[in-house]
């Protein structure tokens, strides 16, 4: 009976061991497929809206605190406001370190890719981040590409402008304000306001596959909710930080109070 059992354990853990290599195997398609499909996207829209919204957010935070200090120790606005060379001062003291924190956490435009690639890999198997993938690659999928792209950034800039989180005109942030209308043009650039996508039959069928039915779908919600969540929590951070601070603030506010 022993020697009857041995082949046929030997054949089961055969078997099992193929059984386990091919699910790898799906795996490791699955993620080259992912990969493929994301890193097709380019993020320059989510990156320089949160270049914009992370330093407006610091510079804001910043400028809360120095009022509250300047109000509880009775200074004036006529004397202490934007243009007094103190407010200035200890402004760019509290903003120490607010740049390298966007560019670590935000310019990069890694953890824009990480969070949609989590999100496909939920969302779609093996065969549809391929076909998404390939179809990307082709000149209507280029394009389409582009359109959705567009589309999310839309999205993201309007849940900031229409809630007064990101404005334009703020003293200290033009440069990345500047850098964001760039990136904004050169978007729009590769497509025409109405363009027609039916010429390309691979549009229609993205269109109305059910792959590209729930990538477009997942992109205009959890798509955009991700680059939100993510901005929050470095503009929070960068808030944290210049909270923190406030002590330093005192000394900008004692001599601003000289005659």
């Amino acid at each position: 009976m022993k020697w009857i059992f041995w082949p046929a354990a030997v054949v089961a853990g055969f078997f099992v061991s193929a059984a386990i290599a091919e699910d790898q195997s799906v795996e490791e398609l699955k993620r080259d497929a992912v990969s493929r499909l994301v890193e097709a996207h380019d993020v320059a829209l989510p990156v320089y809206i949160g270049r914009v919204y992370v330093k407006q957010a610091a510079l804001t935070a910043a400028r809360d605190l120095l009022a509250e200090r300047g109000k509880a120790a009775g200074l004036d606005r006529k004397i202490w406001n934007l243009d007094a060379p103190q407010w200035q001062d200890a402004e760019r003291e509290l903003m120490q370190g607010t740049d390298a924190l966007i560019q670590r956490k935000v310019a990069s435009g890694f953890w824009v890719q990480e969070a949609w690639s989590e999100q496909v890999s939920t969302i779609l198997n093996g065969e549809e981040a391929d076909e998404i993938a390939v179809h990307f690659r082709t000149e209507g999928g280029e394009l389409q590409r582009r359109v959705i792209e567009w589309f999310v950034g839309e999205l993201t800039l309007q849940t900031y402008t229409f809630t007064d989180r990101l404005k334009y005109g703020v003293p200290g942030s033009e440069q990345e304000m500047r850098d964001l209308q760039v990136a904004t043009y050169e978007a729009k650039s590769h497509f025409a306001p109405i363009y027609d996508l039916t010429k390309y039959d691979n549009t229609m069928r993205f269109a109305s596959g059910e792959a590209g039915i729930k990538y477009f779908r997942m992109m205009a919600i959890q798509g955009v909710n991700l680059v939100h969540q993510h901005l929050e929590e470095v503009a929070e951070e960068a808030r944290k930080t210049i909270r923190a601070r406030a002590p330093l603030v005192d000394p900008y506010v004692d001599h601003a109070l000289k005659p």
